[in-house]
């Protein structure tokens, strides 16, 4: 569960493109005032790669992969069959509930966690969720209703 553990992704400035790696932090000379601005390191064909990422887009790898094997970070969204009613959609004796992987007081977790924690949907290192986007690039998949949309197109309801 760990081996992932100090991954990092972020969007790259250049072309927008998400990249994986390891964090760093390079002073950019050329610039008056020279400012650091934050990379994401990675070995490619035997060649160490630097891309400077918006700082915004950050997020640190949890180290615990979804359902389908997908590696969960920082900012991703996540969705989950969850038995108790709430404010989220409804299928068949069911709710498919949804929320944002966030790091704070040195652990990470979940928003909209009424029903569920991170523990309730940990087993053996995968999270029985799945994890649908980010807040980044999917900020409409938090409205009320996208989770269940989504539902629908994946199982063809």
């Amino acid at each position: 569960m760990n081996e992932h553990r100090g991954l990092w992704h972020g969007k790259r400035l250049d072309n927008g493109e998400w990249v994986e790696g390891y964090l760093s932090k390079s002073r950019n000379v050329k610039e008056k005032p020279a400012f650091l601005k934050y990379c994401i390191d990675r070995e490619e064909t035997g060649l160490m790669m630097s891309y400077i990422v918006a700082s915004e887009t950050l997020g640190e790898c949890t180290g615990l992969t979804d359902k389908n094997g997908k590696l969960i970070f920082e900012g991703d969204i996540i969705a989950y069959e969850d038995e108790t009613p709430g404010q989220y959609e409804y299928h068949d004796s069911l709710f498919i509930n949804r929320g944002i992987i966030k790091f704070a007081d040195g652990q990470f977790y979940f928003t909209n966690s009424i029903a569920a924690t991170m523990d309730d949907l940990l087993n053996s290192g995968i999270l029985d969720c799945e994890v649908i986007g980010n807040i980044h690039d999917n900020p409409e998949l938090l409205q009320k209703g996208a989770a269940d949309e989504l539902y629908r197109k994946e199982n063809k309801l």
